[in-house]
């Protein structure tokens, strides 16, 4: 009956055997960062927003437009001429023009001086590296999500490993009753109360795998995988010996979330010094050069109908009075530097408190996980005695049941520190800033 209960536990661990890609825990997170599609939106946002200087710097180039007007004057306009002194000072009535004006032209507008390009130029690269803070951010999210779901199947991987060996347990502490019921040494009941044990152990090892498989499937979608199992290359041995502490005084400067509020403080500051530019003159060069033909019909090709002129200049606009919109915008945005310091002020007590508390947190529970660990070695080992005993007839059933519920306290005791322990481990390398 033992060998019939280890192949079954055998054929139930077979598909994933044969099917299931060995994954290391590595491999997990650089699958996740180079599948999920949130970071490909990320990184095109990024070039959209790298872009940006591009556009700013096209604005200094000169703005060059040609122009052509070609216009048939229907009706000529008439001019007076008041007093005309060729005309014993009476008015005279004239007709100006010619029925055809054409006209070809090509200007051309320079900035000279603009103090808010400078602002702009320094404000968008404050833009592109809180962009790039936000696809850090992002992949570190991504980076957590999915080491909490390895650990996940590594949990209940730890947790299939106990469920079968109460499965054996319960089936030979059956087989063992099998034979003093049939000897008339123990009640029915008694049997019977070794095939339920039986039964729950078996219940629990199958919502053991059931669990496992959910949190496989979470797991590839975490990676974006297209499998339909995983092996684990890791155990929770490694990830024991691998959980020993960084320094936590480097790890607070690379935390995403206080470089996005430190670049939110950088890009207020730059927007309140830019209101003093709101008032500084604009500066642009201009030129022209036109062709103008004037001629009594429609022909673009008669020669001496086209005069050419052109000009260049010198454009100065210098603000007077905006309503006091300048000194009114530096005063907001004076208020939001203040609200972004006293934010990143926050931000390291949060954080520095995160990283002691977790370092601690992550050292008990690694110390509950080996002592609960003795523990059901200890139990183990007690239980093995008292089967002796019982076996010999020298104990009871009823004392050996206390065994039995000694171990299965002392596994679940030593489940719940893995839980917690790996749970500990997740939030210390997030912030202690190595994920």
């Amino acid at each position: 009956m033992k060998k019939i209960a280890f192949f079954l536990l055998g054929i139930g661990l077979l598909p994933m055997a044969v099917n299931a890609q060995k994954l290391s825990l590595d491999d997990a997170l650089k699958m996740a960062i180079d599948n999920r599609l949130e970071l490909k939106n990320q990184q095109l946002q990024l070039r959209i927003v790298e872009g940006e200087e591009a556009k700013l710097r096209a604005k200094w180039l000169p703005q060059v437009n040609a122009s052509a007007d070609m216009r048939w004057n229907t009706q000529l306009q008439t001019s007076v001429f008041k007093n005309a002194p060729f005309a014993n000072g009476q008015d005279v009535k004239l007709v100006l023009g010619v029925p055809f004006n054409n006209n070809v032209g090509l200007s051309a507008e320079q900035k000279v001086y603009d103090a808010a390009s400078k602002y702009d130029r320094l404000i968008n690269s404050e833009t592109v590296e809180g962009q790039k803070i936000t696809l850090e951010k992002q992949k570190i999210d991504i980076k957590q999500a999915v080491m909490e779901a390895y650990y996940a199947v590594l949990f209940n991987q730890e947790r299939i490993a106990l469920a079968e060996k109460a499965v054996v347990r319960a089936q030979a502490y059956w087989e063992s009753g099998k034979t003093k019921w049939e000897k008339g040494t123990i009640l029915k009941n008694d049997f019977e109360r070794l095939q339920l044990d039986v039964n729950n152990a078996q219940t629990a090892l199958t919502k053991a795998k059931q669990d496992l498989k959910v949190n496989q499937a979470y797991l590839l979608y975490q990676i974006g995988l297209k499998q339909t199992s995983v092996e684990l290359t890791e155990t929770l041995e490694k990830v024991l010996a691998t959980s020993e502490n960084t320094t936590p005084e480097t790890a607070l400067d690379t935390r995403p979330e206080l470089k996005q509020e430190q670049s939110a403080l950088r890009v207020n500051e730059l927007l309140q010094q830019k209101q003093k530019s709101r008032l500084a003159p604009l500066v642009s060069a201009y030129g022209n050069y036109t062709a103008l033909q004037l001629n009594d019909k429609f022909n673009p090709f008669s020669s001496g109908t086209w005069f050419p002129f052109n000009y260049v200049g010198l454009k100065l606009n210098i603000p007077l009075y905006d309503g006091k919109q300048t000194a009114l915008l530096r005063n907001e945005y004076a208020l939001k530097t203040q609200v972004n310091r006293n934010t990143i002020d926050k931000i390291k007590g949060d954080f520095e408190y995160e990283i002691t508390n977790t370092t601690t947190v992550l050292t008990q529970e690694k110390a509950n996980v080996l002592d609960t660990k003795k523990n059901v070695a200890l139990a183990q080992q007690i239980l093995e005695t008292d089967r002796f005993r019982y076996e010999k007839g020298t104990l009871l059933l009823a004392d050996l049941k206390n065994t039995e519920y000694s171990l299965q306290n002392a596994e679940t005791n030593y489940l719940n520190s893995v839980y917690q322990f790996l749970i500990a481990h997740v939030r210390y390398k997030k912030a202690a800033g190595t994920l």
